[in-house]
């Protein structure tokens, strides 16, 4: 197949059928401040510029929030629309949130979640939604994935904001009912999201984007028994409707999940993101080997030391063994394994691409001169 023969929608549904296209897909995933350093690296101020000039198949778009307003308090944090409070915190390279106060981590029992002021759907516009995709489809018809069903988090993670991490952890030991409860009320909501979304726009989305981190780089939150009990139901029921309206499933879980992969592809998950191959037991040939046939993937390479550390030369090699070994056959859209931090070098962001063959050739002959913007 002649590369750039196919358009970025195709390219991904091809891919997803576990069918081999021109080209791997690919996606972009970045902090605020690697987009400012990307832009101006590439000479250009439009996000979608850049986006173009990677060759990326993917778009995240979003609704609009038009809910009651969200309020900043003043020592600078401010309440989402969970309720939970939230604060910026600075590091060497940038800024990132992090959760200030947990709404309900007093309550005792899960007859008190009635009391608590959950966000409503309506509070997202699903028809400024559609627009978006209307707007993007005039420029090319890109694949869609929305991440609203779990950026910020899915059932377990916005679960554990609102009750606190070690506090939610040891209710789920301790006051099974009441984490049952809130994880169940969670997914109300995101279902009833989620059929709001799909009239407005379901036959332009591809992909929804779940998450819950279940895993750390050593090893993993909880055993595959109280997941399967408690957390993966609501999962299920979500992934269930996710089919009947006609899109794919996209799972997003940082760390050492190996050991749920099965019961995640049980569940009905078609698309396994980040692959944290740094992480414990995370093997690429073997998970391919193993689960390929059921499975697809998105992401492999490395927010933490490939594309920060490595030469361009280095970050051009992995991506390239990433592709071979999760590529065969289709089922891999190449990514990274997160957010790329705002300590990766320009040029490695363009190896990765160059990899790929996303990158136009003008482009791909910039990437060894981090220094020189390349003006396009």
């Amino acid at each position: 197949m002649r590369p750039g023969s196919l358009c970025p929608r195709e390219r991904v549904l091809l891919a997803l059928t576990h069918r081999e296209t021109d080209r791997v897909p690919v996606d972009f995933l970045a902090t605020a401040e690697t987009w400012t350093n990307v832009k101006t690296f590439l000479g250009t101020a439009d996000e979608e510029r850049v986006l173009q000039l990677l060759g990326v198949d993917l778009r995240h778009p979003r609704q609009p929030y038009i809910g009651p307003p969200l309020e900043t308090y003043s020592d600078g944090t401010w309440r989402d629309a969970w309720g939970v409070t939230r604060r910026k915190v600075a590091n060497r390279f940038g800024v990132y949130d992090e959760i200030a106060r947990h709404p309900l981590a007093c309550i005792n029992d899960a007859s008190e979640l009635d009391q608590y002021g959950w966000p409503q759907p309506d509070w997202w516009d699903a028809e400024g939604l559609a627009h978006e995709i209307r707007r993007l489809d005039g420029i090319a018809e890109y694949a869609i994935a929305l991440e609203e069903f779990g950026d910020p988090g899915g059932m377990f993670e916005i679960a554990w904001y609102l009750r606190g991490m070690e506090q939610f952890l040891a209710d789920l030991i301790e006051n099974p009912d009441l984490a049952w409860e809130l994880m169940r009320r969670v997914t109300d909501f995101y279902i009833a999201m989620l059929e709001r979304v799909m009239r407005a726009a379901g036959e332009r989305i591809d992909l929804i984007w779940t998450s819950d981190d279940i895993a750390h780089q050593h090893g993993i939150l909880m055993s595959p028994r109280m997941w399967s009990n408690l957390v993966a139901p609501h999962h299920e029921r979500l992934n269930r409707l996710v089919h009947e309206l006609g899109a794919r499933v996209m799972y997003h879980s940082c760390g050492a999940v190996r050991p749920f992969i099965p019961a995640l592809i049980d569940i009905g998950t078609d698309v396994l993101d980040v692959l944290q191959f740094s992480a414990e037991g995370m093997d690429p040939r073997e998970i391919k080997s193993t689960f390929g046939d059921r499975l697809c993937f998105h992401g492999g390479m490395d927010v933490q030391a490939t594309l920060p550390r490595c030469s361009p030369g280095e970050v051009h090699r992995t991506a390239r063994e990433h592709i071979a070994v999760l590529g065969a056959g289709g089922g891999y859209i190449l990514s990274p394994t997160h957010n790329i931090q705002a300590d990766t070098p320009p040029a490695n962001i363009l190896a990765m691409y160059d990899a790929a063959g996303s990158l136009p050739p003008e482009l791909a002959a910039k990437k060894s001169a981090p220094e020189s913007p390349a003006r396009l």
